[in-house]
């Protein structure tokens, strides 16, 4: 068994209107078809810690790596390291021959500076095809089969929809939003969703890797699936991303991935396409 090694990754929300309320946008992009690790698949922006982003922050390091990879894939700058927002902590399977132990960090796009004048722009090397989409595009779009996204990446968006929802919930018991949104009110959003998630304990969530009952695929399932007790493999039981979430009312509880039909990169297409990526189970309400 690989020991996992740490890495740090950030989730940038940049405020915006949709469907007529404050919202928010996360960037993603895709890794290279040539990778050893989730290769073709739309992730956040990170990578593994090294040895300065242990001097710059011995307490924290991954949150050092995840914004240093932010600057070095997306061209985006974090001033302040320290005001990322912990949110997620993810664990490769252990049957995986490369693992990664890594924290998901939040950051608003308003606490980023492009260095090279623009919005983002990615490294082409390790990186392509940024996207800004809001939880809700995301989810919508993994569901529908044309864009992939590994499971932990899909998980976290699930829980960033539940503390957008959270965060306006408060909002507007306070009576702190207009009747007519505006932008300063997205960006209002924004940072009370980053305020309530700092309270956030994100558990150390290791899921297991199975092959699928039929013998044509693999399945990776979830600390808060049912079965998760009785199924081969390491991990500890969680009913949630981190103590303190806020509630998603489905959770998805494993995706499955029948390889004799999928194509050989699970490649996002622009063309309607027959290739079946993961397909997932949800908790029942």
């Amino acid at each position: 068994m690989t020991a996992p090694r740490k890495a740090g990754m950030a989730a940038v929300l940049r405020p915006q209107l949709a469907d007529a309320e404050p919202d928010f946008a996360v960037l993603l992009v895709r890794r290279s078809q040539r990778a050893s690790f989730m290769a073709n698949a739309y992730v956040f922006p990170g990578g593994r810690v090294d040895s300065a982003d242990g001097q710059a922050d011995p307490d924290w390091p991954t949150r050092h790596a995840a914004a240093r990879e932010l600057a070095e894939e997306a061209g985006l700058l974090v001033a302040d390291p320290t005001s990322l927002v912990r949110f997620a902590h993810w664990i490769t399977p252990s049957a995986e021959p490369k693992r990664f132990d890594a924290d998901c960090y939040l950051v608003s796009s308003e606490w980023t500076r492009a260095s090279h004048g623009e919005d983002v722009k990615v490294d082409g090397e390790e990186v392509f095809d940024p996207l800004w989409l809001t939880p809700r595009q995301a989810l919508s779009r993994y569901l529908a089969g044309d864009l992939n996204l590994p499971p932990p990446t899909v998980c976290t968006i699930e829980d960033l929809e539940a503390e957008r929802v959270a965060a306006l919930t408060r909002l507007r018991a306070a009576g702190r939003l207009p009747a007519l949104p505006t932008q300063a009110c997205a960006s209002l959003l924004v940072n009370e969703l980053l305020s309530g998630c700092r309270s956030r304990r994100p558990y150390p969530l290791l899921p297991k890797l199975i092959a699928e009952s039929t013998g044509d695929g693999i399945a990776i399932v979830m600390p808060w699936d049912a079965s998760f007790a009785e199924l081969p493999g390491e991990g500890s039981i969680f009913s949630s991303l981190a103590e303190g979430s806020a509630a998603v009312s489905q959770r998805i509880t494993r995706c499955l991935l029948k390889l004799s039909q999928a194509d050989e990169t699970y490649a996002v297409r622009s063309e309607p396409s027959q290739s079946v990526r993961w397909q997932i189970e949800r908790a029942s309400r």
